[in-house]
């Protein structure tokens, strides 16, 4: 399966080619609300280095706190009990 495929699946507000430019969305849009059999698949196909790489471009609201937890302990990219805050929107 392509990029294409999880875009319409997982960000279905907007066209697929306007969301697989953006390929840390789509895989963060994933890696938050996809499926088991989704997350497997896609990792498999971009590698864990872009899951890495999309948990540190994350943007605010892109993962539930349960997925930000969860990937950063997953993906070994930090202990238990030293997750770093979610990022946050600030307004100036």
């Amino acid at each position: 399966m392509d990029l294409a495929y999880y875009a319409r699946k997982y960000i279905w507000w907007q066209p697929a080619e306007t969301s697989v430019a953006s390929t840390h969305r789509v895989i963060a849009q994933v890696m938050n609300i996809g499926t088991f059999e989704d997350v497997q698949t896609l990792r498999r196909q971009v590698g864990e280095a872009e899951f890495k790489q999309a948990l540190s471009e994350a943007r605010p609201g892109e993962y539930s706190e349960r997925s930000w937890h969860y990937w950063h302990l997953v993906l070994g990219v930090s202990e238990p009990g030293a997750i770093p805050p979610m990022p946050i929107r600030q307004f100036r």
